[in-house]
């Protein structure tokens, strides 16, 4: 089905081709969002503060796509723009997805009141008053090993490749 899908992008007209990454762009978002909601609501896995934050990219993303694909229907934009600007706010969403994955991992660490850590130095009471009740640095879920944070990385990345290879082989959209 996939292999379909891939051969029929691949064949269609540029518009065509530009609708069906705006769809993707736009659905595939929600579907991400939909299944954090899920954990969070129905499985009771609370998110942090930067899950809540990579949650805002998944939004920018299906707001660019409804706004380019509305503004379509009125006049002609730029494929390269349209291509260009999908590949950046998916890029973004991969950023955020590896910053809180390295936190994670532990290949740095991340904003003091998002950590597990405790200062016992300071007011103990106002320190933890001040600390997100879910930590950043703590994984709650995984699928296949990997914490969320971690395929939102690698997913939005692998998109954001996706996006750059269609603007560099132009003749993929036959522009």
């Amino acid at each position: 089905m996939l292999n379909k899908l891939i051969c029929y992008i691949l064949n269609a007209d540029s518009n065509k081709k530009i609708k069906v990454l705006l769809i993707f762009s736009f659905f595939f978002p929600i579907a991400m969002l939909l299944s954090a909601f899920y954990l969070q609501y129905f499985e009771n896995l609370p998110p942090c503060d930067l899950c809540i934050t990579q949650r805002w990219f998944h939004v920018l993303i299906m707001i660019y796509s409804l706004l380019v694909f509305m503004i379509l229907k009125i006049r002609s934009i730029s494929l390269n723009l349209i291509i260009l600007g999908l590949a950046v706010v998916w890029l973004l969403s991969g950023i955020a997805g590896m910053y809180h994955f390295g936190i994670e991992i532990k290949l740095w660490s991340g904003p003091e009141k998002c950590s597990s850590g405790i200062d016992s130095s300071k007011d103990l009471f106002q320190y933890l008053m001040n600390k997100s009740p879910v930590k950043c640095d703590e994984v709650m879920f995984r699928v296949l090993g990997l914490s969320l944070a971690g395929w939102n990385a690698v997913i939005s990345i692998l998109i954001s490749l996706f996006m750059t290879v269609l603007l560099i082989k132009k003749d993929l959209l036959r522009i």
